[in-house]
């Protein structure tokens, strides 16, 4: 019962009515135009809960609706869709559809169990709508949670042009699902994937992927990862991470960022701790970074190179010259007052 309360408040604060902005600034809620809220359901297991949290019996259909208000005065247009839970790279959960983002041993596919037929909703200005939506439950029953979201977008709208570019703003608001089967799990089967060498973000990455075969969630998820030479003691790369949460049955490409540098070949180790509140996992993987793997992903990533500092080294070069010159003058000075010195002696003495 505890596990449970946990993760219902963890989907709460993760993802329930989130709303998520692109185009390079904060949105506030008043500039966003519309509002979404889910209509209670008669099988929600968390009656407190702002997003579904469903317990149906498999091979059932069940309908769950969203009140979709238009706060603006203009009418709008907004598309829905619904996608499956995954883990993104930066180790939050992602109820939206990322194509990157993958999975490993779903029971089924959350974003395909879900439908509705009012997949664009135009509303009037000031307008509510209700979108309903059909939940079919596989028709095996399965133990633990699939999780996904139901998201709320409104189209880029053209922004005002500056300093030669156009800024487009986006807003979307996601409701979070989660449909439970007989039983929730509460120990993961968390296994270390293939590690390798890629560009994130045009920047030199050592990507480790860690697999979550476990229809139940991982929060709470702390790494600490080291990288050394095959066979040797010394520590080549390291990174560590706190306060991660992957979804169930989800993969983390957790990226090692190796930061501005060019990736050096040869053959590592890697050695990977990952820690899940009292759940504890010790990985340790051979890989190979080729020379032909290295200069690509070298020639491609944003590598700040070392500058050679020629102007303070000219700028050293002429002071020392000044100094010699400023030597020489001076010792050349000197010697000739002490010739005028003994001239002037060898002819008093005439």
């Amino acid at each position: 019962m505890e596990l449970s309360k946990r993760l219902k408040s963890l989907i709460a604060l993760a993802a329930m009515s989130m709303m998520a902005f692109v185009g390079g600034v904060s949105a506030q809620a008043n500039s966003v135009g519309f509002t979404v809220s889910p209509v209670a359901s008669s099988k929600q297991v968390d009656k407190r809960a702002s997003y579904f949290d469903l317990k149906l019996k498999p091979g059932t259909t069940e309908s769950i609706s969203v009140k979709v208000k238009n706060t603006s005065k203009a009418a709008m247009t907004i598309n829905t869709s619904v996608a499956k839970a995954t883990t993104s790279i930066n180790g939050a959960v992602d109820y939206q559809k990322a194509l990157t983002n993958k999975s490993v041993d779903l029971p089924a596919d959350l974003g395909k169990l879900i439908t509705t037929s009012a997949n664009k909703i135009q509303l009037a200005g000031g307008q509510t709508k209700t979108v309903t939506y059909q939940v079919k439950m596989p028709t095996e029953s399965f133990n633990g949670v699939l999780s996904g979201g139901i998201t709320f977008l409104k189209p880029a709208e053209k922004g005002q042009a500056k300093a030669g570019m156009t800024v487009n703003n986006q807003y979307a608001y996601t409701i979070a699902v989660v449909l439970h089967g007989d039983h929730d799990l509460t120990k993961n089967d968390l296994t270390l994937g293939k590690i390798k060498a890629k560009l994130v973000n045009a920047r030199n990455t050592i990507t480790i992927p860690l697999e979550n075969h476990t229809a139940a969630f991982l929060n709470q998820v702390a790494t600490n990862v080291k990288i050394y030479k095959r066979g040797g003691s010394k520590v080549v790369y390291q990174q560590k991470t706190a306060h991660g949460q992957m979804a169930p049955d989800s993969i983390y490409k957790m990226p090692l960022k190796v930061g501005d540098k060019t990736l050096s070949a040869g053959k590592y180790t890697a050695v990977v701790k990952v820690t899940s509140k009292k759940q504890h996992w010790t990985f340790k993987q051979n890989f190979e970074i080729t020379s032909n793997e290295a200069k690509k992903l070298n020639q491609k990533a944003v590598i700040t190179q070392k500058q050679t500092p020629w102007l303070l080294i000219i700028s050293l070069i002429l002071l020392i010259l000044l100094i010699i010159l400023l030597l020489i003058w001076y010792i050349r000075r000197k010697q000739k007052r002490i010739n005028e010195l003994e001239q002037e002696l060898k002819d008093q003495d005439k």
